[in-house]
This record gives C-alpha cells, sequence and structure tokens, in this order.
C-alpha cells in the first residue's frame, strides 16, 4: 500500500509493499525545487547582484549562465543534496500499525527514510504557476568573487563547494556545503541551536550563536558543519506521525529516530522492546 501526504515543504509517500521479514516501511519526502537563473542585467556577459538580493548589501560580480554550466550545477546540487539526506535515518515503530503476516508470524516495520529531491528550471518569461515546493534564484559568480551571501531563497553557484564556516574551540576549521545546510531548512528544520537561551525562537534565529555554540553543535549540519544527528529526522517524524494519527512530536520516544538500520521486529519482539540492528534469522 502507498500512502500519500502533501504539504507547503515536501510531499510525502509511505511505501508498505516493500515489508518483508527484512526490509521495513520506506517513507520518502519529496521536494520539487524550482531553481531560476539570475544573469546580469540586460543578459550582458557580467554584471552585479546584492548579497542577500538586497539593495542595502554589498554588490558581487557575477557572469550569465550557460546551458552547460547550469546543468553541471544542477546536476552536481541535486545529486549530492540527496545523498546527504537519502536513507540515513531510521524511525522506531512502537505503535501497532502496519503490521503484517509473513508465514504465520506477524511483524511490525519500522520506517526507513528517504529523500528525493526533483529540480525544474523556472523560465523567468514565464508566469506561474509551477508545481514546485519553492522557487530558488540562483547567481553564478565571478571568479574573482570568493563569497556571497545566500539565502533559503537565494543561492549561488559556489554553494555546492567546501566553505570553512567557523573554529571549534581548540581552534580547527570546521567545513560545510552550504546547499546542503539550506536544504535542511527546506525540508523544515532550524539551525542547530533555535529554541536554546542564546538563541530564542522569538529572536533573530541567524545570529552566530544559533549555528552552535558547543563544537558539537557547530559541527551540525544545521550549524556550521556536516555531521548528522538523529534529530534531523524531525520532518520525516512529523510526516508519519500525520500520516498514522499516532505519536507526538514532542515526545522524543514516540517514532524515535535512529542512525543505524533497525530491522521489523516480530511484535514479541516490539512488545519486549527489543531493538534489531544486526540481520536477523528469520525461519
Amino acid at each position: 500500500m502507498k500512502q500519500r501526504l502533501s504539504t507547503a515543504e515536501w510531499t510525502a509517500e509511505l511505501n508498505t509493499d516493500v515489508c518483508d521479514e527484512y526490509n521495513n516501511a520506506e517513507l520518502t519526502l519529496e521536494l520539487r525545487l524550482g531553481f531560476r537563473q539570475i544573469n546580469p542585467a540586460g543578459n550582458a556577459a557580467s554584471g552585479t547582484y546584492h548579497d542577500y538580493g538586497d539593495p542595502t548589501e554589498p554588490n558581487r560580480r557575477i557572469i550569465r549562465w550557460t546551458p552547460g554550466s547550469w546543468a553541471t550545477w544542477t546536476e552536481n546540487l541535486v545529486s549530492s543534496a540527496r545523498e546527504y539526506w537519502h536513507g540515513h535515518f531510521w524511525l522506531v515503530n512502537n505503535f501497532p500499525v502496519h503490521e503484517y503476516d509473513i508465514r504465520g508470524t506477524r511483524y511490525r516495520p519500522n520506517i526507513w527514510c528517504r529523500c528525493d529531491i526533483r529540480p525544474v528550471t523556472i523560465d523567468p518569461t514565464v508566469y506561474g504557476p509551477w508545481d514546485v515546493h519553492y522557487i530558488i534564484d540562483v547567481v553564478r559568480l565571478d571568479r574573482t568573487e570568493s563569497w556571497f551571501g545566500s539565502h533559503s531563497r537565494l543561492w549561488d553557484s559556489r554553494d555546492t563547494e567546501w566553505v570553512r564556516k567557523a573554529r571549534d574551540s581548540r581552534g580547527r576549521a570546521i567545513m560545510q556545503r552550504a546547499h546542503v545546510h539550506e536544504v535542511g531548512h527546506l525540508l523544515g528544520l532550524g539551525h542547530v541551536d533555535e529554541g536554546t537561551p542564546h538563541c530564542p525562537i522569538g529572536g533573530n534565529t541567524n545570529a552566530t550563536a544559533c549555528y552552535g555554540v558547543a563544537d558539537s553543535d557547530m559541527r551540525n549540519v544545521m550549524g556550521n558543519g556536516m555531521a548528522r544527528t538523529a534529530n534531523l529526522a524531525n520532518p520525516w517524524r512529523r510526516a508519519i506521525i500525520q500520516m498514522t494519527g499516532r505519536g507526538d512530536i514532542n515526545t522524543l520516544t514516540d517514532w524515535q529516530s535512529k542512525l543505524q538500520r533497525h530491522y521489523p521486529r516480530t511484535v514479541a519482539e516490539a512488545a519486549a522492546n527489543r531493538s534489531i540492528t544486526t540481520r536477523p534469522h528469520r525461519s
């Protein structure tokens, strides 16, 4: 059975047809991203564009996109962002939902979290509506530029590159590929320290402290680094809670997220609160 849920952020599909003694249900969050080229004025070969698209911010030198450079950038961005967010999280199912029988044994599947990013090139001369979740403007930086002020709806051609974003308490560089961080925002994630006293929800959540104060938080992908933590699966948790009507996003034991594969459990194994993390022998 396949079940779909559409929100403004993403489209979710839960597939239980793949379930057996070894394979969990699959929950895919699909992001349809509309990329729109920002070229120099008058379609000139070169020009300028403001950081953050804000006329009060500094101008940076940009150059015109070519079909080849656009195709290469799009392919690189989509493949690397998908690789980061796809298939690295599992949600533990402690509810009697989507259970199934195989040869007289009843199983309860966990949830394998998948991500599908589908790019659409937006023609700025054509009026929508476009069948996308987000429209993102993209500038192509001149080779003389080393920095550009991007945000979740304005990216630059170098956002796929590794950049030093900060240093930890011992002075070691913390590196990040900015587009992976921004896709996290599109999935619905905030900065790593949002909700803490030094980064209150009602305050400026783009303040430096919101990207992490402790080294481990700074290294998180929703901070300044690329590290994965289990709470990054919260978008999938929200989806499965809505789709099953079971659980509470604020209760960390409901659909608890894991960074290690958890195999489907028999009902008896689930009742005993067993975690099956190595391939079991099923008769």
